[in-house]
């Protein structure tokens, strides 16, 4: 959202400039960081992303969802559709909180979450 990547849908696009709102969670930070780590990150981005990130959603008014023990403990009520940690925590904040999700990955679907691609 912030680098305006190409990759966006238009419907993801729409949703962001749209009337709801939209929140970020730390946990997108937490998986930057593991996957910046290794060589799971797919593109460009500077090396003080951690300054950097926060303080532009920040600006852009997108407010920050906090992880909360709750949404620690829903994860493990969550079926194994998906392995992946982050996906599944942004799962049961989404569904703690009533959210949806912008996501590309179909298989969110299964957790019954609103996705928006």
């Amino acid at each position: 959202m912030l680098y305006d990547d190409k990759r966006l849908s238009q419907e993801a696009r729409s949703r962001i400039d749209g009337e709801a709102p939209v929140f970020h969670s730390p946990v997108s930070f937490w998986e930057i960081a593991l996957k910046r780590s290794g060589s799971g990150f797919d593109f460009e981005i500077e090396s003080n992303w951690d300054e950097i990130l926060p303080h532009a959603l920040e600006d852009a008014v997108v407010p920050r969802i906090d992880l909360l023990a709750s949404d620690c403990r829903k994860t493990e009520d969550l079926p194994m559709f998906h392995r992946d940690p982050f996906d599944r925590m942004l799962i049961a904040q989404a569904l703690n909180r009533g959210l949806g999700i912008l996501s590309r990955d179909d298989i969110l679907d299964d957790y019954g979450v609103s996705r928006v691609w």
